[in-house]
């Protein structure tokens, strides 16, 4: 089975915030057992050299909501809502 760019679902492009100090994508948001609210954002990965070629970090974590700042343009509708964090 073949398959065209046409055929292929759209992929979804998480929105972009402003947290720690950096441009982070903002995969999911959620409240606490406090009702703090937190945003779980991806940080770019990093590429270490290693003696059998190269290794790759990535990572996501969360980050309380009041650190996080929205940017102009970017749609936050789709942002998954998490269960309640513990």
């Amino acid at each position: 089975m073949e398959l065209t760019s046409e055929e292929l679902p759209e992929l979804w492009r998480p929105p972009i915030v402003e947290g720690a100090g950096a441009a982070r994508y903002l995969l999911a948001w959620g409240d606490d057992a406090e009702g703090v609210r937190w945003g779980f954002l991806l940080w770019p990965p990093r590429t270490r050299q290693t003696a059998d070629g190269a290794e790759h970090d990535g990572q996501a974590r969360w980050v309380r909501w009041e650190d996080i700042r929205p940017i102009a343009g970017e749609d936050y509708s789709t942002v998954p809502v998490a269960d309640r964090l513990l």
